[in-house]
């Protein structure tokens, strides 16, 4: 005849075990600070005005809290889903190329309003989704946007010598 409590115990058994392994799979049971970790003060980043054809330099800052070096690089810019026309970067860069563990770095885009716009509208939002790889073992791809509004009036209004 079975004991019900041997029965039970040997089911806790193997569902401790269980956990055990699935956490150690998932990196909960060893070191949590091991590798580089990149942290940024949220998902998305408003990168302010930018008139129009006018081209300027901005940047989200990031940092990493890891114990090694961190490596970063922008895979793609696309259009967001939702964004006006998915224009406006016309370059990126990340620096510096590595970062050291408790050191920062900062994504830098160069934006640009195309000037055939002003035409069109008085100002426009634009959204754009940036694709990022690292070599953060916990998170080794991930997706930021970054907002930007085009527009304004020229970068020249106000201070040229028109007849």
């Amino acid at each position: 005849m079975r004991r019900p409590g041997r029965l039970a115990a040997g089911f806790a058994l193997v569902l401790a075990t269980a956990f055990v392994l699935v956490l150690g799979a998932c990196g909960g049971a060893g070191d949590s600070a091991a590798g580089a970790r990149l942290v940024f003060d949220g998902d998305e980043f408003d990168l302010g005005l930018i008139r129009w054809d006018e081209s300027v330099e901005r940047t989200v800052p990031f940092r990493n809290d890891g114990v090694e070096p961190l490596a970063v690089s922008i895979v793609k810019v696309r259009a967001a889903p939702d964004a006006a026309c998915g224009c406006g970067v016309e370059g990126t860069e990340v620096r510096p190329a590595e970062v050291a563990p408790g050191g920062k770095g900062e994504l830098v885009f160069t934006l640009r309003a195309p000037e055939g716009m002003k035409d069109v509208m008085e100002e426009m939002r634009d959204r754009m989704l940036v694709e990022l790889a690292s070599n953060d073992p916990t998170r080794p791809q991930r997706t930021i946007a970054v907002i930007f509004t085009m527009g304004g009036g020229s970068a020249l209004e106000g201070g040229g010598d028109d007849p």
